[in-house]
């Protein structure tokens, strides 16, 4: 058997060449389950173990599809797709993601949301980080990352709030934790020290609240 990527000969079950895995039998229910079942829980590459690496190591995860590297950890565009998937599943039973309830335009909620908080976060990296010398799309790349990951680890805790909180006040809090942790982990992607490090995710969140406040007073007027 030959390897329909490279049309080098297969050895066993993998391609020599480029590492493409063969199985030699018919897509059946059970090659469909084991699939999905793989994708979950597998011990390399699986969704757990990429959040777990972006988790541990942001600035591997980040930098390594900065240098060009590719198909070994998850593309920014795989977590964003989960983070929407976990999002719609939210709105589709509560109807709001921490406690918050949006409609711009017949875009769903839970996508403006995302694109949103991705925007706003870009732009700001990309002023405050500027002497790192990335450009406007690596920044995105950078906030596609985060904000994705940690949507992800916040729509259980915005489930949770949904049915044991009655005031979705309450709820709201928790967006301060939310984009806190999404600009602390935005900040260790570069070599800072504790201090500016600091100053620079406060300076961030700062902007990112104020034009949040200014949005909001302008909407109402």
């Amino acid at each position: 058997m030959k390897c329909s990527v490279c049309s080098n000969e297969i050895i066993e079950k993998y391609c020599s060449n480029c590492g493409q895995y063969f199985k030699d039998s018919r897509v059946t229910s059970i090659t469909i389950l084991w699939g999905l079942f793989d994708s979950f829980f597998s011990l390399e590459k699986s969704i757990f173990m990429n959040i777990k690496i972006a988790l541990s190591e942001p600035k591997t995860i980040v930098s390594n599809y900065w240098k060009g590297f590719r198909k070994y950890y998850f593309t920014p565009f795989q977590f964003f797709t989960i983070a929407s998937l976990s999002l719609l599943i939210n709105y589709y039973l509560f109807n709001n993601f921490l406690g918050l309830s949006l409609s711009v335009n017949n875009i769903s909620s839970h996508f403006a949301i995302l694109v949103l908080n991705i925007i706003l976060l870009t732009l700001y990296s990309s002023l405050i980080y500027l002497k790192f010398k990335k450009n406007i799309f690596e920044h995105l790349i950078l906030n596609i990352y985060n904000v994705s990951l940690w949507t992800i680890l916040f729509v259980p805790i915005s489930m949770t709030s949904s049915l044991v909180l009655d005031n979705t006040d309450i709820a709201r809090f928790f967006f301060i934790p939310f984009h806190l942790l999404i600009l602390i982990w935005n900040s260790k992607v570069f070599k800072l020290r504790k201090l500016k490090r600091f100053l620079f995710v406060i300076i961030n969140l700062s902007l990112f609240y104020g034009t949040l406040l200014f949005l909001i007073f302008y909407s109402n007027l």
